[in-house]
Order: C-alpha cells, then structure tokens, then sequence
C-alpha cells in the first residue's frame, strides 16, 4: 500500500512538472529599437501607416517592444512639443505592449550651447517622467502583463516574458549624466545622479532575484557601458563624483549577479554605433551583451528570440528589415 501510495505521489508530481513546463514557450521573441529617430527619413520609418520600421514592427507584433531611449538627435531642441511628438510615436509603433527607457539625447543633454533653445536638464527630465510614466504615458505599457515600476523611478520597470524576466535601468550617456551640467545646480544634480545609481543597483539586484524562478533574464538601458575604454578612470564615488567612470559600478554589478546566476543574461543597449552581439566576458560564458541597433549606422530594429534549451547559445538576434545576425565584433568607426 505504501509502495503504491509513493507511486501515486511520484506520478502526480510528474504531471504536475509537465504541466507547470508547458504553460511557458519553448521560445520568446521579443524586439527591441534606439537612438532614432535622428533625420527624416529615420522619421519616415517609424511612422505609420506605410513607414518600413514602422509596418515591420506591426507585422512581427511583438508582445514586447523595448526602445532603449535617444528617440531625437542630440542638437535638437529638446521642446515639450518635440519630446511630444517622438512621445506619440514611440507609443504608436506596438501599443499597450511599450516599454521606454530614457536616453542622454532625451534630457540630459538638453542644455547644450549648440541647441537653438537649451533646458535645464532637470526640468525636463521631471517632463519625461511625466510624459512617458504619467497617467497617459502609461498607457504605453499597460498590456503587458505583471509589469511594476520602482516607487520614485518609473522609467525603472520589471516584467515577465513567459520563462523569461526583463527590466529597465535608467542609465544614459554624457558618463551617466555627470558631465556637462550647463543650466542646472550641479551638486543637486550630481546628487540625484547618486540616487539614480543606488535605485538601479537595488532594481537590478530585484531583477536577478524575480528571476531565479525564470529561466534567464534581459536588462537594458540606454548608455554603451561598455564601450572600450571606458574603464580608464576609477568608479565614482561620494568624494570623486565627476572625474571618474559613471558605469564601473553598475558594470561590475551587473557581471557579478550574472556570474552568481549562472542562467543566460543578456544585456541590451543603444548610445553608441556599434551594432554587435557577442558574450560579454570569457569568464562569465552566461553574460551575452547586444549593442542595438540606430545611431545613424543601422537603421532598424532587432528581434530577440530566447531558448531556453540552446544552452550555446540562448540569445537569437536578427534584423527585422535585414533579417540578418549582427557581427560578434563592435565596430566603433563611422
């Protein structure tokens, strides 16, 4: 009676596994765009009805689409019309299932000299937060299931994709908004600078947390932390809060969690030209790293497909308009 009592348990518990495997994809694709619009046929493309971004986007119909912020070119004026306009049209591309996260181009570069009308980088951040994280900005993102922003950062989001976990950080470029502060108080601004980088280590350190019951995890933003070079100068702190690297901390952050994780994480950035996908570090094999694409060199957007069951290679990229794989290697030329 026992033997058979075991065997009844060991079978439903069985089921129950086959069940509980079945309810996710075998894969999740998703998409992903940036730094564009930035000239007028950039533009085209991503309006619809006949633009080509555009129409692609609405034939793959993602059940997620990530831009990972600059949706103007950095000399534009950053008026509350413009921000507007590529608000809209961010919004229009797949909507109810958007996800937006801001870029340098989008605020903090909004006091440049060379612009026609410079902003307070500050003010128009807090519109940004308003626009795309207010009542009405929200609607962007409403469709997708279980998404939550963190409290005093909405930019920062978290969501599930079937097996796996996604999320947003809010980290641009400009060495994450510590360089070229024209307009507003500096040390005010170095300091919510500091709150930024501590709301994003503990939402990144929740990201990794949500998804031990996944089967991966994608993190994006917008700044290339990455890009070569940018680890000559030491991490930033309390004392050294300019002259220093703005992404050593969450760089280092994110290859550790990575590290302890062992599942596939990819992370997925805009900024600057270099359109590539390759892993992020020989010792960290689980770590892969796409650099999207935009930035006036490909003009495009990505679909991103995950397997689970490709432990090789868990992370598929290609062209929705080039339905080709970027090249492993970052190419930074022009």
């Amino acid at each position: 009676m026992k033997l058979r009592n075991t065997v009844k348990k060991i079978v439903a518990i069985s089921a129950f596994l086959t069940l509980t495997t079945s309810c996710f994809a075998e894969q999740v694709e998703f998409a992903v765009l940036g730094d564009m619009p930035y000239r007028t046929h950039e533009n085209v493309s991503l309006t619809g009805p006949d633009g080509e971004i555009f129409s692609a986007i609405k034939a793959l119909n993602p059940p997620v689409l990530v831009h990972y912020g600059d949706f103007k070119a950095g000399g534009e004026s950053c008026t509350d019309d413009l921000i507007t306009t590529y608000k809209n049209q961010i919004a229009n591309l797949n909507p109810g299932r958007t996800v937006y996260t801001p870029g340098d181009n989008d605020w903090t570069d909004c006091d440049r000299p060379s612009m026609s009308v410079q902003f307070d980088e500050m003010e128009r951040l807090e519109l940004i937060r308003n626009l795309f994280f207010g009542t009405t900005g929200l609607e962007m993102s409403k469709d997708i299931p279980g998404l939550v922003r963190q409290e005093n950062f909405p930019e920062n989001a978290i969501w599930k994709l079937d097996n796996l976990v996604m999320g947003t950080l809010h980290i641009v470029g400009t060495n994450n908004g510590r360089e070229e502060i024209l307009k507003s108080d500096v040390n005010k601004t170095l300091d919510a600078v500091d709150s930024r980088d501590t709301a994003n280590e503990i939402w990144l350190q929740k990201m990794f947390s949500d998804a031990q019951s996944a089967a991966g995890l994608v993190v994006l933003f917008q700044s290339d932390i990455y890009e070569p070079g940018a680890d000559k100068k030491p991490a930033c702190t309390k004392e050294n809060r300019v002259d220093c690297d703005g992404y050593k901390n969450i760089r280092d952050a994110i290859a550790k969690m990575a590290a302890e994780y062992k599942k596939p994480v990819l992370a997925v950035h805009g900024d600057t030209n270099a359109y590539c996908f390759n892993q992020q570090s020989e010792t960290i094999s689980n770590l892969w790293h796409l650099n999207g694409p935009g930035d006036y060199k490909v003009i495009d957007a990505a679909k991103i497909t995950f397997d689970a069951k490709n432990s090789a290679k868990p992370f598929e990229v290609v062209g929705l308009l080039d339905p080709k794989a970027p090249p492993e290697i970052c190419d930074y030329s022009r």
